[in-house]
């Protein structure tokens, strides 16, 4: 066999979110396509083979492995047994998932592979038209008009033709901001939080009649589109893939309110988070805080654990929450309204060690709800 060539990017594509990247690379033998994180370095690279530029051999050569050469498909693993060529750039189109976290490869508008979410999982890396069995590093696509992976990106083409549509965000964030405000009353502040890039966001200030004393903030437009990772974790998936946050505190009779100074900035640097990492945001998740609370006393807030007041409001209407249920999202599914809960390093580590169960059952029992008070005292577990 001859000596690879130097491998050389074919194309390369960041997604809408500017958070993930996927590239084709050709090394003289095969063509594989690969999605890689810009901010999580715990995320591993993905790979998925698309094709040999080799004839197929019987049997793959173990010196391979040795020399850092990707894998070829064997003759009985790949649907084309002769050599193919290579792709050029205008033969090449990208269609990212919704999430940014799986792409599809078009080869002349033709759906030609597929990288999921679940790639690397269970030995599983994607799925190639030229596959013909589960081998090394790919799997037969199917149909690539009707099958189950056509059908997933044809949603997201879908999607991506719908946010490009005029008055997109006009839309959804009036939706958002007037359920809010149903809710909670008319918005006292709104401040823009996507920095000039998509997806577009916001966040509000609200002093809510209904629960005086308190001041809340809630994102806006998280929930246009789904978290990446969910439906690794949860069956039902698009019932918990869209978000907001929200933050509710308790203001001092005695003090000025400093609400501000940090609260919306902590929502700020949160609310692109999942898209940018590839980890969602769900209940009793717990992430650490980037802002000091200038009016804590007896504790060091530097973590937060994330309450769905959504889901437990769907359970049981008679909690005494602020009633943020039953926004229905553009996709059909509901969005669900995290509040942000900061606990202390103490209190996380017994929240790990007791579970969660426990945790929400002291926190109930010591009489706490869903605002944060500056000046409490540890729980007692």
């Amino acid at each position: 066999m001859n000596p690879p060539n130097q491998p050389k990017v074919l194309y390369q594509e960041a997604n809408p979110y500017g958070s993930f990247t996927a590239f084709l690379e050709d090394d003289g033998r095969t063509i594989y396509l690969y999605l890689q994180s810009h901010n999580n370095p715990e995320w591993p690279m993905k790979s998925l083979w698309i094709r040999n530029l080799i004839d197929a051999p019987e049997e793959r050569d173990p010196d391979d492995f040795r020399k850092g050469l990707a894998p070829v498909h064997t003759k009985k693993e790949t649907n084309t047994v002769h050599a193919l060529p290579s792709l050029k750039e205008e033969e090449i189109h990208f269609i990212w998932s919704e999430e940014g976290d799986a792409v599809a490869l078009f080869v002349n508008e033709e759906l030609y592979a597929y990288l999921p979410p679940w790639s690397g999982i269970k030995g599983v890396h994607g799925y190639s038209k030229e596959a013909k069995e589960d081998a090394a590093a790919a799997s037969p696509l199917g149909d690539v008009n009707n099958g189950v992976i056509a059908e997933r990106v044809k949603e997201s083409r879908k999607f991506w033709e719908t946010v490009s549509e005029k008055n997109h965000w006009n839309k959804l964030q009036t939706l958002r901001l007037n359920f809010l405000e149903e809710r909670l009353g008319k918005h006292e502040k709104y401040w823009s939080a996507d920095g000039g890039k998509y997806p577009s966001l916001g966040i509000a200030s609200f002093l809510p009649k209904e629960f005086p004393g308190i001041k809340i903030f809630s994102t806006i437009g998280m929930s246009a589109q789904n978290q990446p990772s969910v439906e690794l974790y949860h069956k039902n998936f698009e019932d918990y893939a869209r978000i907001e946050l929200v933050f509710a505190i308790k203001l001092s009779n005695e003090y000025e309110d400093h609400s501000e100074s940090w609260i919306q900035h902590v929502l700020g640097e949160m609310i692109k988070f999942p898209w940018n990492t590839g980890i969602w945001f769900g209940h009793s998740h717990t992430i650490q805080n980037p802002r000091k609370d200038p009016d804590q006393l007896y504790l060091d807030f530097n973590w937060f654990v994330l309450k769905n007041v959504t889901d437990e409001l769907d359970k049981d209407p008679s909690l005494p929450y602020p009633k943020l249920n039953g926004l229905i999202s553009e996709n059909g599914r509901r969005v669900n309204y995290l509040f942000l809960v900061p606990i202390s390093v103490e209190e996380r580590i017994c929240f790990q060690r007791e579970g969660s169960p426990k945790f929400w059952e002291t926190w109930t029992k010591e009489g706490f709800s869903f605002f944060h008070e500056s000046e409490r005292r540890m729980l007692e577990f």
